[in-house]
């Protein structure tokens, strides 16, 4: 009777025991859901507030609005994350479920805020940028920071109490066991033995792998058992499937954002390159800076026209592709020569091409640049003389005060105005054929450097006198000594005069060649 006493008693308890560690294992199973669910939907905010922080970054003025295909990825994460708080809600219990639907409110309001927040981003930065700062930023510090790290050391609580009664079981378990069946029941106790030996391999096997997951790493448990340790182990690794999912999703995104980032970054540059194409590096900074050119008086500047000599006939002789082709040659060349000698391009007209020097940066050396720009430019003339129709080049040179700044706004340009302007251009109308004309006010700047003959000239529309001066060649001392070129004189008058070295030097034949042909 005693055995069988024994025996029923060692049933009994076993019940008792096997009942009690089912309703700690499935508390601790549950907690540890809830536990999983929590940290699950924490990542997600952070996931989605961490791209929604990103985009608000970038500058707002070059960004394009997002398109409907990420949109909906964002709106499946929110419903993801709203889905796992209904989840959340179902599990709770009494004393978290205030806590939960507090924290469900919240969330609403955040994900309305990421919605709009995303609906205005490209197409009204000022709104996006309010929503973000305002709701979206405030919501999510709250919840990530606050909430969910109260909800996860309250879970957290409630496992190692599941931990604990699961340890108190066991250990009366353990001493009952030891107790009755000393001496006559070893199978029992070997029995008793293995289960503890399973429950406690499974506790210690979930350590790691909740430690590994919890500092964002991917970690699988492997239990393969048919029991509630085995269940909790399969959504154990469910929930690191889950969360390595979502960082690989989350690494995809950053990724995108990165492909976006350098398209705009390349747009941005494409679009620099091109304003310095129309404008000088300044102004074209100025603009790009300040959406806005000021307009600026400039006393010293030196003002170079040309125009083609019998330009007209030509237009009625050449078919239009052939003009356009020569024009184009000639106005390169033109562009290259300019470049080279500090002179901005302003634009041509017809036939007329217009460049100055000493803007929109002053520079002391302009008027002699200028000077030796336009023999360059008489070079380039005469060595396509060959040509069919042959063409000859007037050109004339006047340094004087000009305003200068940007007009237009759908296709804007740098240009300057003033009576300098007018005078540059009745000076190059008054010369002559393959020769440089000057004013009195830059010949008294290149008289130095330069050779020139003086001549009265009555110009047609204004009917008074001008005094012009003629570029004959460099002055004769400065360029006896040719073994190097530019030669040595030359240059130190230069560097003597401006402190500076010359940009560039015109052609041998060009600088000694005296007087040009007519």
């Amino acid at each position: 009777m005693t055995i069988l006493f024994l025996f029923a008693l060692n049933f009994a308890l076993n019940f008792w025991n096997v009942h009690q560690k089912s309703q700690a294992v499935e508390q601790l199973q549950q907690e540890t859901e809830l536990l999983a669910v929590t940290t699950s939907i924490k990542q997600g905010i952070a996931d989605i507030q961490k791209q929604v922080t990103r985009l608000g970054q970038l500058p707002q003025d070059s960004v394009p609005a997002l398109s409907a295909r990420e949109k909906d990825k964002v709106e499946a994460q929110s419903a993801r994350v709203a889905g796992e708080i209904t989840q959340l809600k179902s599990m709770a219990d009494v004393a978290l479920l205030n806590k939960v639907a507090a924290m469900q409110a919240r969330y609403m309001e955040l994900s309305a805020s990421w919605h709009l927040f995303y609906n205005h981003f490209g197409n009204d930065s000022a709104q996006a940028m309010t929503e973000l700062v305002l709701h979206a930023e405030p919501y999510s510090q709250q919840l990530i920071y606050e909430d969910l790290p109260a909800l996860e050391a309250h879970e957290r609580e409630l496992i190692g109490q599941a931990q604990q009664r699961l340890q108190a079981v066991e250990w009366w378990s353990e001493r009952t066991s030891i107790f009755i069946f000393l001496l006559s029941l070893l199978i029992a106790l070997s029995f008793a033995v293995r289960v503890y030996r399973r429950v406690v391999d499974g506790m210690r096997a979930f350590a790691p792998g909740v430690a590994t997951v919890l500092e964002g790493g991917e970690a699988r448990i492997g239990l393969e058992t048919k029991d509630e340790l085995g269940e909790i182990a399969a959504a154990f690794d469910t929930l690191s499937d889950d969360l390595h999912a979502s960082r690989k999703h989350c690494a995809e995104l950053e990724q995108d954002l990165a492909e976006r980032n350098e398209e705009v970054e390349a747009q941005r540059k494409e679009a620099k390159s091109l304003l310095r194409n129309i404008l000088p590096a300044t102004v074209a900074e100025e603009f790009r800076d300040k959406g806005t050119v000021q307009p600026k008086y400039l006393e010293d500047v030196t003002i170079l026209f040309t125009d083609f000599v019998g330009f007209s006939a030509s237009t009625e002789k050449l078919a239009a592709e052939d003009l356009v082709h020569m024009l184009h040659d000639y106005f390169s060349t033109f562009d290259e020569i300019c470049a080279r000698y500090g002179m901005e391009k302003l634009k041509t007209i017809g036939d007329s091409y217009m460049c100055a020097g000493g803007l929109p940066e002053r520079n002391p050396s302009h008027p002699v640049d200028a000077v030796m720009a336009a023999m360059e430019i008489v070079e380039a003339v005469n060595e396509r003389s060959n040509r069919n129709p042959n063409w000859s080049i007037r050109i004339g040179i006047h340094t004087g005060h000009v305003i200068a700044g940007m007009v237009g706004t759908q296709k804007f340009a740098y240009d300057i105005w003033g009576e300098s302007v007018n005078y540059a251009s009745r000076v190059e109308s008054s010369g002559e054929p393959n020769r440089i004309a000057l004013s009195a006010q830059t010949h008294g700047r290149i008289k130095d450097f330069f050779e020139c003959e003086k001549r009265v000239k009555t110009h047609s529309k204004v009917s008074h006198k001008m005094d012009l001066y003629f570029v004959n060649g460099f002055t004769s001392s400065l360029v006896e000594d040719t073994r190097q070129m530019p030669p040595e004189a030359f240059v130190r008058r230069y560097r003597s005069y401006f402190q500076k070295e010359p940009p560039s030097f015109p052609p041998l034949r060009t600088a000694l060649s005296g007087k040009a042909e007519k």
